[in-house]
């Protein structure tokens, strides 16, 4: 599971109590340039997608890897530069701007 990198992962970790809604349990070991964190060793400093070979060969190396193959599937990109997105957590905040509004 990755609750931190799509939604059907996070609300299946939430329904188990895996993760709760104030973040607790949730690991994001990327950072807001694609990256491995710190928290993976091996990989740390190296871009999501750039790492995928080389995860690939250690998963193997380690008698760990059960299939390797090629699976065609939609990707969502940005609308505006056409490049691959990553889904991740962050942080954020709403306000119901009709109750600001009416202030």
């Amino acid at each position: 599971q990755a609750p931190a990198f799509g939604e059907d992962d996070h609300r299946v970790c939430l329904a188990e109590g895996i993760v709760r809604r104030d973040g607790t349990g949730l690991v994001c070991p990327v950072d807001d340039k694609g990256c491995f964190t710190d928290e993976v060793p091996d990989f740390a400093g190296q871009h999501v997608k750039a790492a995928d070979k080389p995860i690939k060969s250690k998963l193997q190396a380690m008698g760990n890897l059960v299939y390797s193959g090629t699976e065609v599937h939609n990707y969502p990109h940005c609308w505006r530069s056409d490049t691959p997105l990553i889904y991740k957590a962050v942080p954020s905040w709403f306000i119901k701007v009709e109750d600001a509004r009416d202030r």
